[in-house]
């Protein structure tokens, strides 16, 4: 009788575990619907937020953010790159939505593109654990 109720817990122990996600799939799931549900953000403070993607070869959640009117400008960017480096920064650290992944190590990237340029790149910064 014990043998068969300990096969019962085994099993059912088995059998939940091999449906859940794991952490990479979840943020592969969490950041494409996101992205489908919430992109692009509407404009605040000269900055949208066009995407959010999971690279899971660098275990990297990549927000992709275009800059308009007068942010838009790589001169100003630069010149208040350290600034902005620190705002992301204490965004990360203080977010309790990432919580989970940075528990895990998982690395964070912002990429900042010009919107009368898309090609062009403002801003491209990657926070790693240690940092955060």
């Amino acid at each position: 009788m014990k043998f068969i109720k300990m096969l019962f817990i085994v099993i059912g122990c088995t059998s939940l575990m091999c449906c859940q996600d794991s952490l990479e799939d979840k943020a592969a799931k969490e950041c494409k619907e996101y992205t489908k549900k919430y992109c692009p953000t509407p404009m605040v403070n000269n900055t949208r937020m066009d995407s959010m993607t999971y690279e899971p070869q660098t275990r990297t959640i990549h927000y992709y953010y275009s800059i308009y009117n007068e942010g838009d400008n790589k001169a100003n960017v630069e010149a208040n790159k350290q600034l902005l480096q620190q705002i992301l920064l204490n965004g990360i650290k203080t977010d309790t939505a990432s919580k989970l992944y940075k528990e895990a190590g998982f690395n964070f990237r912002f990429t900042y593109r010009s919107g009368k340029n898309p090609k062009t790149i403002l801003l491209d910064e990657t926070y790693k654990k240690g940092q955060y």
